[in-house]
């Protein structure tokens, strides 16, 4: 079974993820067909030498989302499941086939609406649904669930928040109604004005209070493959990296990450990416693009990019940047060919990414000590994957620990390297403040920010407890009837994460 997850906009994404569950159908059956005792009727049988199918996994951008005519329209969420469902006009990309818009023209004639934005009669139906649902209290994770029931995409598809999250722009000079300074939605400056208006930075309002939607975090870090499709790299990709733990979650992840150049001989593959590109002061090619999004190894989100066979001079500077790069054609001009692309992005991520120098400011010095979080494991990768994810800052340790390695406390300021089981260096971590307390006195806020999702200082206590009265700790403090109170004193220690390391 191949797991991937994919962080996608709207059209370009979803053509894209189309091809890709075309493509793993195909190698699902290809497979099954070879499976041994029993083959392909192995598969249905539930014979235990089988294939299982692969899982995809859509990350969708809201960035785009908004409040109209007392409804929220989620453009991207909709456009991808109405995409993979069959449900999608395939001539415009977006909305239902052979729509009428007689209830938007209705609403016109009460002066209500925007004249450049009219929604179809069919395509209300799920605003209204979902605006019901979002009502009477789900979430939006749960309402994109409950829509997906009546379209059946075929992968599963999460907003990349529940929170509110609307992209905005603020404009560089007056225009119809607003004036220079003002803040409009995306989809105005979009849809009524072609992204034809100059504006000076794109600003995702909610963002202060949003967090990744349930089940985010984790389809990046047990995905087998990540994949960055042919969208926006700014106000698609781009606002579902500005959610916080996401960025970090893929440079965290021990799958490859993989990219979809959107730009093809200087030009946008679809729609005015152009115009975001240039606000941000990023060129429109292919090479510009992938430096963008950065190599992994140097901080940024990438281990692999795939241009166009017109881009292909670009190969040997992102190389030198330290991405892995191919040039294959990239024209999604039908499902087949996009399953094509697809089949090269699973090729690339599969293959070795080539070894490059990491950068100065990530090299570990190797003066640092080692910082090692409980003992080898999944508890210690579990742990270290929260740290590279940002979601783990405190952690806690025995005071007896200490004194039984002979060693200091740490200090403010002191920097480690963090190994995983493997024993590898993967990151470089720097402790920002300790205290030594009873373990009586931990507080709801330190136990939180272990980053073990604890809600209560009683299930984090339960939680060390079980560790500290493990086998491994008695043996290691020499002591089998080892056991913790209240009175017991702790090492609270904070930490940042300085810099990701390049694994082999």
């Amino acid at each position: 079974m191949t797991r991937v997850t994919v962080l996608a906009g709207g059209v370009g994404g979803a053509r894209f993820t189309r091809g890709l569950l075309q493509h793993l159908a195909s190698e699902d059956a290809r497979l099954a067909a070879n499976v041994p005792f029993g083959g392909a009727e192995g598969v249905l049988s539930g014979n235990s030498a089988t294939v299982q199918a692969s899982e995809v996994t859509v990350i969708v951008n809201t960035g785009d989302d908004m409040w109209l005519d007392g409804l929220r329209i989620c453009p991207d969420l909709d456009t991808v499941m109405y995409t993979l469902g069959g449900g999608i006009s395939e001539e415009q990309g977006w909305g239902r086939p052979d729509e009428s818009r007689r209830t938007s023209t209705e609403i016109a004639a009460y002066g209500r609406g925007w004249s450049w934005f009219t929604l179809g009669d069919l395509d209300l139906a799920t605003h209204i649904v979902r605006t019901d649902l979002l009502r009477n209290g789900a979430t939006l994770s749960a309402a994109t669930e409950f829509l997906c029931r009546r379209w059946q995409p075929g992968a599963r598809l999460l907003p990349m928040s529940d929170q509110f999250v609307e992209t905005h722009v603020r404009l560089a000079a007056d225009a119809d109604e607003h004036r220079a300074g003002d803040l409009i939605h995306f989809e105005e400056w979009w849809v009524r004005y072609r992204a034809t208006l100059p504006v000076t930075e794109f600003v995702q309002l909610g963002l202060a209070d949003a967090v990744a939607a349930p089940g985010v975090i984790d389809a990046i870090l047990t995905a087998d493959l990540v994949i960055l499709p042919p969208s926006n790299p700014v106000v698609s990709v781009g606002t579902i990296l500005s959610i916080p733990g996401i960025r970090e979650a893929l440079r965290a992840t021990p799958a490859r990450v993989v990219g979809i150049a959107p730009i093809i001989a200087g030009a946008a593959v679809r729609g005015m990416a152009d115009a975001c590109l240039s606000t941000i002061g990023v060129e429109t090619t292919a090479l510009a693009v992938g430096l963008h999004y950065g190599s992994r190894r140097q901080g940024g989100v990438l281990d692999a990019w795939l241009v166009d066979e017109t881009d292909a001079a670009a190969l040997p500077a992102l190389a030198a940047a330290g991405i892995r790069a191919a040039a294959v054609p990239l024209w999604m001009t039908d499902v087949g060919a996009t399953a094509r692309i697809a089949a090269e992005a699973l090729k690339i991520g599969a293959g070795e990414v080539e070894s490059t120098p990491s950068t100065a400011a990530a090299a570990p010095s190797p003066d640092l000590p080692v910082a090692e979080f409980g003992y080898p494991g999944p508890l210690r990768d579990r742990l270290v994957a929260a740290i590279l994810a940002g979601s783990k800052t405190s952690t806690t340790s025995l005071l007896v620990e200490y004194g039984v390695e002979n060693e200091p406390l740490p200090t403010a300021g002191s920097r480690q390297v963090l190994i995983d089981s493997a024993g590898r260096p993967v990151a470089i971590i720097e402790t920002t403040d300790v205290r030594v307390v009873r373990l009586g006195a931990v507080d709801l806020d330190h136990a939180r920010d272990e980053g073990e999702g604890f809600e209560s200082v009683a299930a984090w206590r339960a939680g060390h407890e079980g560790f500290w009265h493990g086998a491994e700790t008695r043996d290691f403090l020499g002591d089998p009837g080892f056991t913790v109170t209240d009175d017991t004193e702790v090492v609270l220690e904070r930490l940042r994460l300085i810099a990701v390391l390049p694994t082999a």
